[in-house]
């Protein structure tokens, strides 16, 4: 028998499993298939051949072509996990259900994050629904394209770095490093998070004997951080010349604009601030950089109440300090992920809204008190709707 304690998780794991299944069918893609959009793919093959650069350049792709060679322009992590199954599957990578299969997993690490901070079976499924098929990531993690999965990658294993983070045991910690190390590697902008992440390590090991000393026992662990840093840097020199570039610079979009400048903030920020419109009598979301972005990631809402519920202390105010620099950096971009469904570079911050819902001490008393989780379930349910309807809406009629 199904334990009484497991009952919330299992059934909102089968919900989301339930949708992606709808979504499959409706969109006509095959468990098993094949995206067009295979940059990994086609660099897990290269790496199996022995090289970096690609035989050709690919029009419908992102290519970057440096000194007559032809490059992936995106950090490599999701091709480690492509080459690892390549021998079986070959360029008949099932790169979609590879996708997905991280976002379920997403879904799992969220769940048992706030499971280890004592919130109760019902109100961790809800919320980590609210995180994963609530907002963007949902429609994002229906497909293998390879601008989604770099994103959901980094979902996954920026949840499994608070989840690993947030244990008692030592052991965890030096993965916990590791995975927001596969995190940078897959959007570099998740480093930004490592001071809040070094602060929740410190407040592990903290025994009282002095900041330094304690400073010093936390090197160890970020190591495995540095290690994987210190090999996308490696490959980064090998393609372009440059520990720091990612191929980006080399793409003909960006050769009369820079790909980062402050300039580009105001009119960026206008961007996640759209709404819908109802054409012809059907909702029409905008198809291009982005929706009102709280609309399509209700989590925001949760993350506004859960912070002005507690107190700013030292962990409220680095974590504060590491979004607004993530929101700065993402506004600085040229565009806001151009052709999409919501506001799919806000998915981004998610992960790491962990740590803050996890300290709301009024929701952790309703979830003890088996209180209905009213506010969490109105905004699971909006998210749900509307990205569900968003993902049927992106990969059908937009």
């Amino acid at each position: 028998m199904i334990s009484k304690r497991k009952i919330h998780f299992l059934w909102a794991l089968v919900l989301l499993i339930l949708f992606y299944i709808l979504l499959y069918s409706v969109i006509g893609q095959g468990y098993f298939s094949h995206s067009d959009y295979d940059s990994y793919t086609r660099q897990a093959a290269c790496w199996w051949e022995g090289r970096a650069s690609l035989p050709e350049n690919v029009p419908w792709l992102e290519i970057a072509e440096y000194e007559g060679e032809f490059f992936v322009s995106f950090p490599p992590f999701p091709s480690v996990v492509q080459f690892a199954l390549y021998p079986v599957f070959g360029m008949n990578m099932p790169d979609n259900l590879i996708n997905t299969l991280f976002g379920i997993g997403a879904f799992v690490f969220v769940y048992l994050a706030l499971r280890r901070k004592q919130y109760s079976e019902l109100y961790s499924a809800i919320l980590a629904l609210l995180m994963t098929l609530g907002s963007n990531l949902f429609y994002l993690s229906v497909t293998g394209w390879v601008w989604f999965s770099a994103q959901v990658q980094a979902f996954f294993f920026c949840a499994l770095c608070v989840y690993l983070i947030f244990s008692e045991r030592k052991i965890a910690w030096y993965f916990s490093f590791a995975a927001l190390g596969a995190a940078f590697a897959c959007r570099p902008f998740q480093i930004v998070y490592f001071p809040l992440i070094l602060y929740l390590l410190y407040k592990n090991i903290y025994d009282g004997k002095g900041f330094v000393r304690t400073i010093l026992s936390c090197v160890k662990y970020v190591l495995p951080l540095v290690l994987i840093g210190a090999l996308t840097a490696a490959y980064n020199y090998v393609r372009f010349d440059s520990f720091f570039e990612f191929g980006h610079n080399y793409l003909p979009e960006f050769a009369s604009e820079p790909q980062f400048s402050f300039n580009y903030i105001g009119s960026n920020f206008l961007e996640i601030l759209k709404l819908p419109k109802i054409v012809d009598g059907s909702l029409m979301p905008p198809k291009f950089n982005g929706t009102l972005f709280f609309l399509v990631n209700p989590v925001y809402v949760m993350l506004a109440i859960s912070w002005f519920r507690q107190k700013r202390g030292a962990k409220q105010r680095i974590y504060l300090l590491c979004l607004i620099l993530h929101f700065v950096l993402m506004l600085s971009h040229r565009t806001m992920g151009g052709w999409q469904f919501g506001a799919r570079y806000l998915v981004d911050m998610i992960p790491f809204m962990i740590v803050i819902i996890a300290q709301d001490r009024t929701l952790l008393k309703r979830s003890y008190e088996s209180k209905f989780p009213v506010m969490p379930v109105i905004l699971a349910a909006t998210g749900v709707i509307i990205n569900v309807y968003g993902a049927i809406w992106f990969y059908t009629a937009a």
